[in-house]
């Protein structure tokens, strides 16, 4: 079976690892591309802030590396494992996973930070879960600091993942609600049935309502939001 790969790149080709490794046939067509921007934001700010905040490997990824070196030694929050992981690939020692969603990091840094503590949070351009709020209702200040973007393909991705083999792939994984509008909004009425057997999988329900209407009763959603529970549900999906 082809499984459609619609998150950026570099995350991309990983992911298509992981799926033929589970003997099904990876197709990498990104709807999304992510880019660097500039933050905004001065070193001694930076090295003011008690603690990092994090809710992507793409902020670690794209960050300046001025930024970052004002910030390894401080205390990184991260929203789950691989963001984790990858701050510590950078040098930050002590990085602590929330293992869940924004509400979890938010729980996370209220409970490991008291009232008046400062923080900044390295995330992108376009952004949900409202954690600065969050913070702010505990007590704890989080300055933003826009270190990426994401931007939809110009292409028209998804035609090439209809005409891929001749036939409409068996399932398609969406990694982020920018990837799943831009599928909503690309996909023509008269071609609405190159879909009529695939499987949506979607790394958390937030992601899934971004979903067309016509797709949602052959949606999966992740047990939770993160990449190992969006593959045992693609590995569920097909008995494998």
């Amino acid at each position: 079976p082809l499984v459609w790969i619609t998150r950026p790149q570099p995350g991309a080709d990983r992911t298509a690892e992981a799926v033929a490794a589970i003997g099904l046939e990876p197709l990498v067509l990104p709807l999304t591309e992510v880019r660097a921007c500039d933050p905004e934001i001065d070193i001694d700010a930076a090295e003011r802030a008690g603690f990092v905040a994090v809710t992507s490997a793409n902020a670690i990824r794209l960050a300046p590396k001025a930024l970052l070196d004002a910030m390894r030694a401080k205390p990184l929050y991260a929203v789950g494992n691989a963001t984790r992981a990858a701050a510590e690939a950078a040098g930050f020692a002590r990085a602590v996973s929330a293992q869940g969603a924004v509400d979890d990091l938010a729980a996370l840094i209220a409970a490991r930070e008291g009232p008046g503590s400062e923080g900044l949070y390295l995330c992108g351009r376009r952004r949900t879960g409202d954690l600065e709020d969050r913070l702010a209702a505990a007590g704890i200040s989080c300055r933003p600091a826009e270190v990426y973007a994401t931007y939809s393909v110009s292409q028209p991705t998804y035609k090439k993942a209809i005409a891929s083999g001749g036939r409409g792939p068996a399932a398609a994984l969406f990694h982020s609600a920018l990837s799943a509008h831009a599928f909503a909004g690309a996909v023509a009425a008269s071609e609405i049935h190159a879909f009529e057997k695939t499987l949506f999988f979607a790394l958390s329900a937030r992601i899934a309502d971004a979903l067309p209407d016509w797709a949602r009763t052959r949606v999966v959603v992740a047990a939770t939001p993160d990449e190992d529970h969006l593959l045992a549900a693609l590995r569920a999906g097909f008995a494998l």
